[in-house]
């Protein structure tokens, strides 16, 4: 697989000129897409990319998902994202990619590390409002145009305050159709109960692992950090706090209403470890196992 460092061979693979500034490059899509090669396997690109693509034709894959033709969809990726595709025929939009060392020594790095959206996966995309789309169009475009009418003395704090606004904008979009989501559909976190109790629906048998917060964001079709704050949007906790939490409470009933001990319990529902277990259940519960049992006989 071809590993990508910087923008210069990025762009030379990618059939583009030499980017308007050594650590920064903005396309516009349409200009920029009958130049790319028909397909490409898997490539992994070491840099940061803020992609605004709507009218979309072709197939294109983030990792292993497909990338969706609905308008109006803002994807972003940090550095390590894998790409590949076939038939690319045409999509509107633009697209800013920026090398990590642009940002180092800027406030802006620290804020990307919190925006979790960058480790979202391509099916948890931001699909904007017409006029969200109009904002951010705008915005991209003045970056665009900065980059285009200064290429030798582009103004870094100049795109980086642009970029900081697309980025704040899309924190406060992102909430919003977290929102919508929650309000159009059954909640996710009953969603996340009802994978938990078919997940631990006969307990005559030892499960064979506690599920993972990746295997329920799987099995919902969503990344895991888009799930996490979906349901820390909806409940103020965690995934991993929903699971752990539906655990303790089976384990609960199998304290007080069989005979197993603690550690045949533990491996019951798929804890390889005892005192973990123990200690997760006090966590959740106040009290250890053995102080349950003892407190309802």
């Amino acid at each position: 697989m071809k590993v990508f460092e910087n923008l210069s061979a990025y762009n030379k693979y990618l059939n583009l000129s030499e980017p308007f500034h050594p650590l920064m490059d903005s396309r516009v899509c349409k200009q920029a897409i009958p130049n790319f090669p028909q397909s490409s396997k898997e490539i992994q690109v070491n840099m940061f990319k803020v992609s605004l693509k709507k009218n979309f034709t072709g197939d294109i894959k983030y990792g292993a998902n497909k990338y969706k033709t609905d308008n109006g969809l803002l994807l972003f990726s940090s550095p390590g994202q894998v790409v590949s595709w076939e038939s690319l025929t045409f999509w509107d939009g633009y697209a800013f990619v920026f090398h990590p060392d642009l940002i180092k020594k800027h406030p802006i790095a620290q804020k990307i590390s919190q925006y979790k959206y960058f480790s979202y996966e391509i099916s948890d995309a931001l699909f904007m409002t017409p006029e969200e789309e109009e904002t951010i169009t705008w915005l991209f475009t003045k970056i665009h145009l900065e980059l285009l009418n200064n290429t030798n003395n582009a103004s870094e704090d100049v795109i980086l305050s642009l970029l900081n606004v697309i980025l704040t904008y899309s924190e406060l979009y992102y909430k919003r159709q977290f929102k919508e989501n929650g309000l159009n559909t059954t909640s996710v976190s009953s969603k996340v109960k009802t994978l938990l109790q078919q997940y631990y629906n006969d307990l005559s048998v030892p499960i064979k692992s506690v599920p993972t917060v990746s295997y329920i964001a799987d099995q919902l079709n969503l990344s895991p950090n888009y799930l996490t704050d979906l349901i820390r949007l909806e409940t103020g906790k965690t995934t991993i706090n929903l699971i752990h939490e539906y655990v303790t409470e089976q384990a609960e009933i199998l304290l007080l209403q069989t005979d197993m001990n603690v550690s045949d319990i533990a491996y019951q529902l798929g804890f390889e470890n005892a005192s973990y277990f123990s200690r997760l259940f006090k966590k959740n519960k106040t009290y250890t196992p053995g102080e349950i049992r003892e407190k309802y006989r």
